[in-house]
């Protein structure tokens, strides 16, 4: 019997054994909501937003220990040693008609072998935008998705075809080690769909679904409109939720009984943090373009000086400057032990970032260079430990180097806004007001 790309080889098990250890521990918070949401009765089609370029397929693996297959863009499947490395990934290529429509025609090959996944009782994830953008929006989806649906479902009319929208919120785009939050939605069941608007031709089945999944797999974002007030909306929103007393107001609104937990309560806060300013602009128009313009105005003048929005947001005073400069002080020995230890990972991070063009490979990159040398480095001055110093001493540097990575990586980016804090106080008098 031939081999198919679903099956559940050694080799593949190895790899996601190592996953779900790795990639949890990338993140400073690694949070899996509504897992429970996910279909058991059928086939299940998981779509998610696309943001954060290779990281989304990464945190979907570890979501859950279910084995899964994944739909790409067909133009990385180029070289035979990447096709190769895809493959064994569990990874189909798809077509778009900036393929070329001799290209499109392959992907009636693709939705049968899409499909016989699903008849596997396999997920199949697809990132229905059909690019990665790093924005809290959402691209028009592409109607593949749907289409696989379709075949799945006249393939097999006796088991439910289910698309489940999947929301991955991260707390920053670009920063190693920050916070990740996977959150399933309420499945749409297309069989029961179909069944419903069986008389409707199938373009207007197609649009009607297109609308139903683009809603969904808004709801479990913290979706901002893409025009262009975008970048005002979400500038008000950081500001808003990153203050500690706006943010423990309106939690104590929205969740009373307190049934949030972590992450969720960020993205319950971002959600109507939004909701505020897209009410105040259908409301009053004129008020909303006026303070936007003010909120964008600032947005470019802390970008230029590098001052954070968190530091605007907690605008710390004396006091909190004076624990920072002891958390700095007092982390530094550790930071320097680690950054000596890890030097050949950080550094080559570094280098390979900045000829990196596309910024939402940032991420993607210090992960894989992370995975391939941070073990390397640790059996490495293991062993130098070990042959030069006592047991004991040696022991104990063995020991903290196992946080070491993730505290170097955690103590830039707190050094980072102490700065920031700094150049805020140095410098708000003479900000854009709003």
């Amino acid at each position: 019997m031939s081999s198919k790309i679903q099956d559940n080889t050694v080799p593949y098990r190895i790899l996601k054994v190592v996953a779900d250890l790795c990639i949890p521990r990338s993140y400073k918070r690694f949070t899996v909501v509504g897992a429970d949401n996910i279909p058991t009765d059928g086939s299940v089609i998981w779509a998610a937003n696309h943001t954060n370029a290779l990281m989304d397929p990464l945190v979907l693996l570890a979501a859950t220990r279910q084995r899964k297959v994944y739909v790409a863009r067909a133009d990385i499947f180029k070289k035979p040693i990447v096709i190769k490395a895809l493959t064994f990934l569990k990874i189909f290529p798809i077509y778009r008609i900036r393929d070329g429509f001799d290209s499109v025609k392959k992907n009636d090959e693709i939705i049968e072998k899409t499909a016989q996944v699903l008849a596997d009782h396999v997920p199949l994830c697809i990132f229905p935008e059909a690019t990665h953008r790093p924005k809290h929006s959402l691209l028009k989806l592409s109607k593949g998705i749907f289409h696989i649906a379709l075949a799945v479902r006249e393939k097999n009319d006796s088991e439910p075809v289910y698309i489940l929208p999947i929301g991955i919120e991260y707390g920053d785009y670009f920063r190693y080690h920050s916070n990740v939050l996977i959150n399933f939605g309420k499945p749409f069941n297309v069989s029961e769909f179909l069944d419903e608007n069986k008389d409707l031709p199938l373009p207007v089945q197609m649009q009607k679904m297109r609308d139903i999944l683009s809603q969904k797999m808004a709801e479990q974002i913290s979706y901002i409109p893409d025009d262009v007030d975008y970048d005002a909306i979400w500038e008000y929103t950081k500001i808003h939720t990153d203050n500690r007393k706006y943010f423990a107001k309106t939690l104590a609104e929205i969740d009373p009984e307190k049934k949030l937990k972590g992450l969720q309560r960020r993205l319950a806060v971002n959600k109507k943090a939004i909701a505020d300013a897209l009410a105040l602009r259908e409301q009053n128009p004129e008020s909303a373009k006026e303070l936007f313009q003010k909120y964008e105005d600032r947005r470019l003048w802390r970008i230029q000086r590098g001052i954070s929005v968190q530091s605007i947001a907690e605008n710390p005073g004396l006091g909190r400057i004076l624990l920072k400069t002891l958390g700095v002080v007092a982390g530094f020995p550790y930071f320097a032990f680690s950054a000596i230890t890890y030097l050949p990972v950080w550094l080559l991070s570094w280098f390979v970032v900045g000829h990196v063009k596309d910024d939402a490979f940032y991420n993607s990159a210090r992960f894989c260079i992370r995975i391939f040398l941070s073990w390397i480095c640790f059996i490495v001055w293991a062993s130098v430990f070990f042959c030069h110093m006592p047991v004991a001493l040696a022991s104990v540097l063995t020991l903290l180097m196992l946080p070491g990575y993730s505290f170097f990586s955690d103590y830039r980016e707190f050094v980072r806004i102490y700065m920031s804090d700094l150049r805020w106080i140095a410098r708000k008098k003479n900000a854009p007001q709003v």
